[in-house]
């Protein structure tokens, strides 16, 4: 991710952390309270999880699949991962 090196380490953590926890439930959505649970900076740090996950939206790492207004977000990471199966159902197209 361009600009990644303008953040604190701490920052640059949090970003892995969240990147990881896309990456292993893709193609799946996570929503913000599995991600924060996931990457186990719980409620205490939720402001900086989704200020995280807005940065990486912006950046095409991640996306929002969740319409505005709606609660919780969910998200998935916007790249394939190597690996990452997608279910059948999902592969043979909408029923």
């Amino acid at each position: 991710m361009s600009g990644r090196t303008k953040l604190g380490p701490f920052r640059v953590h949090v970003t892995d952390q969240i990147l990881a926890a896309l990456a292993e439930a893709a193609p799946l959505p996570l929503s913000t309270p599995a991600i924060e649970d996931r990457t186990g900076y719980g409620r205490r740090y939720g402001q900086l999880v989704y200020q995280t996950l807005i940065r990486l939206t912006s950046a095409g790492e991640a996306e929002r699949v969740t319409p505005p207004g709606t609660k919780p977000c969910y998200w998935r990471h916007a790249q394939p991962t190597a690996g990452a199966s997608i279910p059948r159902r999902w592969r043979d197209g909408p029923p």
